[in-house]
């Protein structure tokens, strides 16, 4: 009998582990916002998206409606000192193209939305909008402009051109900067243009050289310091670059320099949403959108564009074991008897 009422028992304990429930919280459409103004640019881009939640999630971000909200109503306030309204910018949507490979939300086009107003910096933004009815709000200030030194502009305007390499040395590229009093950090980059001719086809193309990163200080200017040999190292191992087949040249181009800051807001978001470095705590979500998640903050960046550089440089470029069997040249004609040149 005992026995009995022990099969009962486990029977009953069995068919109990057995019974269906579903993990999923009741679905909920939650506005996903990330909006990084930057009054240095024409143009003002702003993401809106919908979460979501279903008995497939893995398969829903590469359908390309299963993130958007029907109705989406937004507009950006313009607010004074006092808190007083003054422009209101409406927002239109538009669809981007995506590259194949981005990630594993849906390619080929997205939605975002933009205006191309002008902004004051001296006042506060503020987003204000509902999708399908879910309101979402939030505020960020701008970063007051700044720019390179001049001293660091006379550089890069030498007649002989930006040196990155020079009698067997690679140089030092020393950045400089005036400071924001808004900015909390800065991000440093040289661009190096070219345009690469393969199998009939003309592309322009540009690799980046990250130089380098600083915090503010209290006060006064700030540098940073790369050597050149880097921006070689980083062109040597570009896949792009040394995939060379059906490349008959690629012309050198010009390059730029671009200082990049960050406001509080977006600060505090790369910061929060950096990988752990450590086992023994999670990493805690950070948004500033009220009513739903994602980030609406601010940076400003500041440029020296069109820079040519020097005639080792491109010499270099040219025959160096770093990039010698990549097929750069240039078409200057002042290089025209050089084996470098190529009209």
């Amino acid at each position: 009998m005992k026995k009995f009422l022990v099969f009962i028992t486990i029977s009953i304990a069995i068919s109990s582990c057995e019974t269906d429930f579903d993990v999923n919280a009741p679905y909920d459409k939650i506005p996903i916002i990330y909006g990084v103004l930057d009054q240095s640019t024409d143009t003002q881009w702003v993401k809106i998206n919908k979460s979501f939640l279903g008995t497939n999630n893995l398969s829903y971000p590469s359908v390309n409606d299963s993130m958007y909200f029907k109705n989406v109503d937004v507009k950006i306030e313009e607010v004074d000192g006092n808190g007083n309204v003054g422009n209101v910018f409406s927002l239109q949507s538009k669809f981007v193209p995506v590259a194949p490979g981005s990630g594993i939300f849906f390619t080929g086009q997205q939605k975002v939305y933009y205006f191309t107003d002008v902004l004051d910096q001296s006042k506060t933004y503020r987003i204000v909008g509902n999708g399908d009815g879910k309101e979402f709000s939030a505020s960020t200030g701008l970063i007051t402009d700044f720019n390179f030194t001049n001293n660091f502009r006379i550089r890069t305007l030498s007649s002989s051109g930006v040196s990155l390499f020079n009698a067997g040395i690679y140089n030092e590229i020393k950045p400089t900067w005036n400071q924001s009093p808004d900015a909390e950090s800065y991000s440093v980059v040289m661009r190096f243009h070219y345009t690469e001719h393969r199998s009939g086809n003309i592309y322009q193309k540009f690799i980046d050289w990250k130089i380098g990163e600083r915090k503010p200080t209290t006060s006064g200017e700030l540098e940073v310091i790369g050597n050149a040999q880097n921006f070689f190292n980083l062109l040597a191992n570009n896949s792009e670059l040394k995939d060379t087949v059906g490349v008959t040249k690629r012309v050198i181009g010009n390059v730029d320099f671009r200082v990049t800051s960050a406001n509080l807001i977006l600060k505090t978001y790369i910061d929060v949403s950096s990988p752990n470095g450590s086992i023994a705590f999670d990493k805690p979500d950070y948004t500033n959108i009220e009513g739903g998640r994602g980030i609406f903050a601010s940076r400003f960046s500041a440029e020296i564009t069109g820079r040519i550089l020097s005639e080792r440089t491109i010499e270099h470029l040219y025959n160096s074991s770093f990039t010698g069997n990549f097929k750069f040249c240039t078409d200057d004609p002042s290089y025209s008897s050089d084996p470098y040149y190529c009209p």
